[in-house]
């Protein structure tokens, strides 16, 4: 690749108050709507695009305490350092870099005798000329972080990096449009259609003997050829007259009627327009993927001139089905250049390497960047995010909040009481349920959101054991301080030992558990289970010794009493426990059905939907009708 776009500084551009992003060979984009993705990726355009830029007084940042944004300019720096095949860094530019586009008055030493080439784009309103001005500055130095903007740039550049070319996609793009855009990618690409004098030759004649065989051939051609013909007599000409071409006559005009046909299976080969906007789009960035290519190939062809294409792509899986946006992430990865995409698909998220992922969020009126940090995790940590995140839960990246539990009782249930509670779906709000698959799971879910500073909700059981596993996996997120649990707004665990069937039981839902087992297996479901464990099963036995730390009653040799009131609570438990994840969706559906508004929510859960509602600001709907 020879050089690396390493990182991008904004200041003031549209949601971008002041902004660091660090990039990679391929970076992804992720976040909400309107979090500040595509204002990146037109930064980007204004400091490197290849097309005309335009800007107006609504692409300057304007906050709160400076509503009409007086004397302020978009600043934008770019780091560019040298680095190998592999994309590792490297301590020198090549020769071609560092004499034909850099120059040695680019070229600058960090302190480690590192070379890298900084620059500032800068813009702002020219009064006397009344127009936005867009100019260049050298750095002569990259400055730290922490005010970067009020470093000064003084030496103005009047040169062009057209070695370094960034090429804007927005959603929009659609193959059937690109080929009547004669500034298209695909224009622009077959425009430059070349053959030899002696090819062209050759290949007029074969035009004009097969646009005449044509015409001789159709009677309808034919019959309109004689009566045009007739211009000879009303118009002086010498020349040939009237022809009828239905090919092109000459080889300088054959990109004009260039189309795309595309067979799909078995059926017949239709030009491009016939066929969906999914296979447009996709059909466009192919075209767009040749055009890199090709330049690329024709840099290497002169010399092996310095040539490093930028691709700002925005959402490549617009119209695609899932399979498809799969497919295009490894299209995309082996294309030309540097790539930085933006994505709303967890199909192409989950595909990622961690390192490669940028999350933009709204912080106030501006726009924020997390980064994965990957500085804590161990090789385990890193396949379990991405085994277990990545690839199957690759949506949770693209949330507001997201509630973790330890099973898929909770996972099931707790989306049903949401959605009764604000009378709203939680995909609606932004909201992800996660069961984790053990109380030993929590903590890569519990680093990857902290890393995104992704808001999440902990719904944990109560039973000793537990309890000290996830006390143990958030001490590790929360650099080793200990843990309060009863002084945390967002973890959330039943007491005294209990989990969710136990805890439902313990809250008085008797009738309304049972009422979930009966829709779920038939009304005779309960007393069939209590007769095979009471019967030649299992032997009769009283059990009332319960365990002192967690509180659970402790079934000495398999002994069960469902006799008296006790005995038929630990019944409907065994029985909930024998079919937890089959029950769950039924439990929480009676239960937030009961005509008895107050009992809709047990308490535990409804202290979690509250605190839900403090951070994403949804309104209750509990005094609704169901």
């Amino acid at each position: 690749m020879g050089i690396l776009i390493d990182t991008v500084r904004i200041c003031n551009y549209r949601s971008l108050k002041n902004l660091e992003v660090k990039l990679s060979p391929f970076t992804l984009l992720m976040g909400m709507n309107n979090s500040g993705k595509t204002s990146f990726l037109r930064s980007l355009q204004l400091a490197l695009g290849v097309e005309k830029r335009f800007v107006s007084k609504d692409d300057f940042f304007i906050g709160k305490d400076d509503p009409q944004n007086q004397g302020k300019e978009i600043l934008i720096d770019i780091l560019i350092v040298p680095v190998d095949d592999k994309f590792q860094k490297k301590q020198s530019f090549d020769q071609n870099w560092a004499s034909e586009e850099f120059g040695s008055e680019l070229l600058r030493l960090d302190e480690n005798d590192n070379q890298y080439v900084a620059f500032r784009t800068k813009i702002f309103f020219d009064e006397i000329k009344n127009e936005f001005i867009i100019q260049r500055f050298q750095l002569s130095k990259w400055p730290q972080k922490e005010g970067w903007e009020k470093a000064e740039a003084k030496h103005r550049l009047n040169k062009r990096f057209d070695s370094i070319p960034l090429f804007f996609i927005d959603a929009q793009r659609d193959i059937f449009d690109d080929l009547k855009d004669r500034s298209s990618y695909l224009g622009k690409l077959v425009s430059k259609i070349e053959f030899s004098p002696a090819d062209i030759e050759k290949i007029e004649k074969q035009l004009e003997s097969l646009n005449s065989s044509v015409v001789e051939t159709s009677t309808v051609l034919s019959h309109l050829k004689t009566r045009l013909e007739q211009l000879n007599h009303t118009i002086a000409n010498n020349r040939r007259g009237v022809e009828i071409t239905p090919f092109t006559k000459k080889l300088r005009d054959i990109n004009k009627g260039l189309n795309i046909h595309f067979q799909d299976n078995e059926s017949e080969s239709f030009p491009i327009e016939y066929h969906g906007l999914g296979t447009r789009s996709w059909a466009s960035l192919l075209t767009f993927n040749a055009f890199i290519s090709w330049r690329s190939e024709k840099a290497q062809k002169e010399n092996d001139s310095p040539f490093h294409p930028l691709l700002a792509l925005e959402e490549p899986e617009a119209h695609l089905h899932p399979d498809a946006q799969r497919q295009i992430y490894s299209q995309l990865k082996d294309a030309e250049g540097q790539k930085i995409v933006s994505t709303h698909s967890p199909f192409i998220a989950g595909q990622c390497k961690l390192g490669e992922i940028r999350h933009f969020f709204k912080k106030g009126d501006e726009a924020v960047v997390n980064t994965i940090d990957l500085s804590d995790l161990d090789n385990e940590d890193k396949r379990k995010i991405e085994r277990e995140i990545m690839n199957t839960r690759g949506e949770l990246l693209f949330a507001k909040a997201v509630i973790l539990a330890e099973g898929e009782t909770e996972e099931q249930a707790l989306p049903i009481f949401a959605h009764k509670y604000w009378g709203k779906y939680p995909f609606e709000m932004g909201l992800h349920f996660i069961g984790v698959g053990g109380n030993n799971k929590y903590l890569p879910f519990l680093k990857l959101l902290n890393s995104l500073n992704i808001k999440w909700f902990i719904l944990s059981d109560g039973e000793q054991r537990t309890v000290k596993e996830l006390e143990k996996q958030l001490k590790k997120v929360n650099d080793g301080m200990d843990i309060e649990f009863d002084k945390m707004s967002n973890v959330f665990i039943f007491e005294n030992g209990k989990n969710f069937e136990s805890y439902l039981i313990e809250q008085g839902y008797h009738e309304e558990l049972i009422s979930a087992i009966e829709k779920a297996d038939g009304e005779t479901h309960l007393d069939s289970f209590i007769k095979k464990k009471n019967g030649k099963d299992w032997e009769r036995g009283k059990t009332e010794k319960k365990c002192e730390k967690c509180g659970q009653f402790i079934y000495e040799n398999k002994k069960y009493d469902y006799t008296g009131v006790e005995g038929a609570k630990r019944a409907l438990f065994d029985c909930l426990k024998e079919g937890k994840t089959r029950y769950s969706p039924y439990i929480a559906n009676v239960i937030t059905c009961l005509p008895d508004e107050s009992r809709r929510f047990p308490t535990k859960i409804k202290n979690l939907l509250d605190a839900i509602e403090n951070i994403i600001r949804c309104k209750p709907r509990i005094g609704d009708k169901i």
